[in-house]
C-alpha cells in the first residue's frame, strides 16, 4: 500500500530566506517590466537632454592685494637686526573668502540686477536682466529681490584656494556669452569700487582724526614754547641758580617731545590725505574675463545613462515588490491586513 505524500505547508516557502537565485529568477520573469521602465527612463532622459538650454560660462580669477602694516614692519625690522626672522608680520592680507562673499552682496549685485544687457552683442538691443533671467513679478522690489536670488543661486559661483594661494575664481553662467562676459566685468568693477570706497572712507576718518590730533599737538607745542619764552624773560640771569637751570631743561625737553609728536602727526596726516584720494585697484586680476567661444557641455550622455539606470532601478524594485506581494497572498497573509494590524499596534503603544 502506497503511503500518501505529506501535505506541503504553503507557509514554508514564504518563510524561506530570499536568495540570489530567487532574485535572479524574479528579475528574469519580469524582464519585460524592467525593459519597459528602462525604455521609459531613456525617453525621459533624452527629452531632458534635448530641451536643456545652452549655457555659456565666463571665468575670471584674482588675488587680494597685500598692504603693509607699519607697526608690524617696524617690529620685523627690529627683529631682523638681532638675526630673528618673523616672516611677513608687517604684511596683512585681506581674507580671500571675504572678497568671494562680497561678490554676492547687495551692494555689488544691486546695480547689476537693475541694469540691461545686450544679449547678442554690442549692436543688439539691450534686455533688462530680470527679463533675460525669466524673473516675473509685479512690484519692482519683488522683481529685484528675485533677480538677486537668481544671480546668487544660478548665475554666479565662487571658489577659493584657501590652502594654497588664496586665489579667488569666479564663474558666471548664463544663456548668452555676451551677458556672461558683461556680468563678469561688472562684478570686477563693482567689487573694486566697493573696496575703494571702503578704504577711502576709512582713510577719511583717519585723516579727520589725525587732523584734530595735529591741531591739539600744535597748540600744546605753542603753549610749551610760550612757557619757555616767559621763563627766559623772567629769569635772564639764572646761571648760578641750579633750580632755574633744571626748570629750563625741563621746558626744553617738553618742547622737543611736542615737536616729535607734531612731526609724526604731520607725516601721518599727509599719508592719510594721499590714501583718501588714491584710486589704486585693491585686487590683482590673474585671469581677466573673456568672451566664451563655445557653450558649456550639456552632459547629454551622462543624463541618458542616469535615466536608463533610474528606469532599471524602478523596474527592479517594482518586480521584487510585486513578487513579495504574490508570495504573501499565496500563504494567506494579506499585506493590507498586516499593515492595518501594525498601525493599530503603534496606536495602542502611543495611547498607553
Amino acid at each position: 500500500m502506497v503511503e500518501a505524500a505529506a501535505p506541503i505547508d504553503p507557509s514554508s516557502g514564504a518563510e524561506q530566506e530570499v536568495s540570489l537565485f530567487w532574485m535572479a529568477a524574479v528579475l528574469l520573469r519580469n524582464r519585460r517590466l524592467i525593459g519597459a521602465c528602462a525604455a521609459l527612463g531613456f525617453v525621459l532622459a533624452l527629452a531632458i537632454a534635448i530641451v536643456r538650454p545652452k549655457t555659456y560660462t565666463t571665468t575670471f580669477s584674482f588675488l587680494p592685494q597685500t598692504t603693509q602694516d607699519p607697526s608690524g614692519a617696524g617690529l620685523s625690522s627690529l627683529a631682523g637686526q638681532f638675526g630673528i626672522n618673523i616672516g611677513s608680520l608687517g604684511v596683512s592680507q585681506q581674507s580671500s573668502q571675504l572678497y568671494a562673499d562680497l561678490l554676492t552682496t547687495r551692494d555689488v549685485l544691486a546695480p547689476i540686477a537693475t541694469d540691461s544687457f545686450s544679449v547678442n552683442g554690442d549692436g543688439a538691443p539691450r534686455t533688462p536682466l530680470p527679463e533675460f533671467l525669466s524673473v516675473s513679478g509685479s512690484p519692482p522690489k519683488v522683481v529685484a529681490q528675485k533677480t538677486l536670488r537668481k544671480l546668487r543661486n544660478d548665475v554666479i559661483t565662487t571658489s577659493v584656494a584657501q590652502r594654497t594661494t588664496g586665489l579667488v575664481t569666479v564663474r558666471v553662467r548664463t544663456k548668452s556669452p555676451y551677458v556672461s562676459l558683461a556680468i563678469a566685468q561688472r562684478l570686477l568693477v563693482g567689487l573694486n569700487n566697493f573696496n575703494l570706497n571702503t578704504r577711502q572712507s576709512q582713510a577719511r576718518e583717519e585723516r579727520q582724526f589725525t587732523e584734530r590730533r595735529l591741531s591739539d599737538a600744535r597748540a600744546t607745542l605753542r603753549a610749551s614754547e610760550d612757557a619757555l619764552q616767559q621763563f627766559l624773560q623772567n629769569n635772564r640771569d639764572f646761571n648760578a641758580a641750579a633750580p632755574s637751570r633744571f626748570q629750563q631743561d625741563r621746558l626744553q625737553r617738553e618742547i622737543q617731545l611736542q615737536q616729535q609728536v607734531v612731526t609724526s602727526l604731520s607725516q601721518q596726516y599727509e599719508e592719510n590725505r594721499i590714501r583718501e584720494v588714491r584710486d589704486t585697484p585693491v585686487i590683482t586680476v590673474i585671469e581677466p574675463p573673456t568672451l566664451p567661444a563655445i557653450p558649456d557641455s550639456r552632459l547629454r550622455g551622462l543624463i541618458i545613462v542616469l535615466g536608463v539606470m533610474a528606469g532599471v532601478g524602478i523596474g527592479v524594485l517594482a518586480s521584487l515588490a510585486r513578487e513579495s506581494l504574490r508570495r504573501e497572498r499565496l500563504v494567506g497573509r494579506d499585506p493590507a491586513v498586516l499593515l492595518a494590524n501594525e498601525w493599530n499596534r503603534i496606536r495602542r503603544v502611543r495611547v498607553s
